[in-house]
């Protein structure tokens, strides 16, 4: 099944037809509306889990997996659990929807697949190239298999003639770490951010600048010759609360620092900043606010609904964040970008599901 896409912006056809932008700041799986989807650099999981694992000296990789996997099974099956895609659960049918999940991971730039052999009850194999991450696509795959099956599944990788292969079997039992990486759905507040969208699928006009490689399995920001990547938006929150409870807090100062280097590498590729440092007129400054906090919308990422900025620094206001710790890094960022100073980046809660940011110039310690 050749990829189909809308004839105004290129989208593909079959992927706007499962998931929903919303004025809420949220992407959203039109079969579970408390789903969230968010888009982010398809390299940013792994080094994020490379940098807490060589920072902490300790594995991450089970927390990680076993997030990634109940996320698989809860958007899987919220998806298999309403007619006509009940269905797929049945008989012959499971053998179409297996072809289908692997169209969804090109569709979702999470990697190419293509099923080799399937036994309904007992497992398959598939090639798997161009992974965003090895085991975090492991983890889906086996999510999938388990939601389509229901009955736990295990994985393990082969290489034949050149080709990465995973094989998926059946198994009695998952890890009891499992149950503790259960989802939590926060409350989602409504919003009213305009996305200007392509006339045809409804899709953001943001989405216009993403090139699909089916083949491959990739998606392309062509402004920016970067990979990113569609994911569920709760992972990282799971395996951070997990991590946290493991190895202490000193992990959050880890994440906020990594996604503020991906905030200034993505601001330059996107020539919203330059190389020039100090403070820049007013006028530039509040270019750069603007044009960055609009983009949360699009990657589903959140919905800055207020921000102010002076002499005191800068305070953003976000309802319905993805993740608080990464949206601290990326406003700290942002007014290090606009402000030529480095930032200082506190963050607190008036309510469920909005988050205030306020960023001020680190003082500089005495000599």
């Amino acid at each position: 099944m050749a990829m189909r896409t809308c004839r105004e912006c290129g989208f593909p056809y079959w992927l706007s037809k499962l998931i929903s932008w919303n004025e809420n700041g949220t992407i959203t799986m039109k079969a579970n509306p408390r789903y969230r989807v968010v888009i982010i650099e398809a390299d940013f999981p792994t080094d994020l889990f490379s940098r807490i694992e060589e920072s902490m000296g300790h594995s991450i990789s089970h927390l990680v997996f076993e997030a990634q996997r109940n996320a698989a099974i809860d958007t899987i099956g919220s998806q298999l659990a309403r007619f006509p895609y009940s269905l797929g659960r049945l008989g012959p049918n499971r053998r179409l929807v297996v072809r289908a999940f692997c169209h969804l991971s090109s569709w979702l730039g999470q990697a190419y697949a293509r099923p080799l052999s399937y036994r309904p009850g007992h497992g398959g194999e598939a090639v798997l190239r161009n992974p965003y991450n090895r085991e975090l696509m492991a983890a889906i795959v086996v999510g999938a298999f388990e939601s389509l099956e229901r009955r736990p599944f295990g994985y393990r990788w082969k290489d034949v003639e050149g080709e990465r292969i995973i094989e998926v079997y059946a198994t009695e039992s998952r890890p009891e770490l499992s149950e503790r990486m259960a989802l939590e759905y926060p409350p989602l507040l409504p919003g009213r951010f305009f996305v200007p969208r392509c006339p045809s699928c409804g899709v953001p006009h943001e989405m216009s600048h993403l090139r699909w490689n089916e083949d491959e399995g990739t998606i392309t920001d062509s402004r920016r010759g970067t990979r990113v990547v569609f994911l569920d938006g709760f992972v990282p929150g799971i395996v951070f609360r997990e991590l946290a409870r493991e190895l202490g807090e000193d992990i959050y100062p880890l994440i906020v620092e990594a996604e503020k280097e991906y905030t200034h590498r993505r601001m330059r590729e996107l020539g919203m900043i330059g190389d020039l440092e100090g403070v820049l007129p007013r006028r530039e400054r509040e270019s750069i606010y603007e044009n960055t906090l609009a983009t949360l919308p699009p990657r589903g990422q959140g919905n800055p609904v207020q921000y102010e900025y002076g002499y005191e620094g800068l305070t953003v206001t976000v309802e319905n964040p993805y993740n608080e710790h990464l949206l601290a890094g990326q406003m700290a960022a942002l007014f290090e970008a606009a402000e030529g100073r480095e930032a200082e980046i506190e963050w607190h809660s008036p309510g469920p599901s909005s988050v205030v940011f306020s960023a001020k110039a680190r003082e500089s310690l005495p000599a």
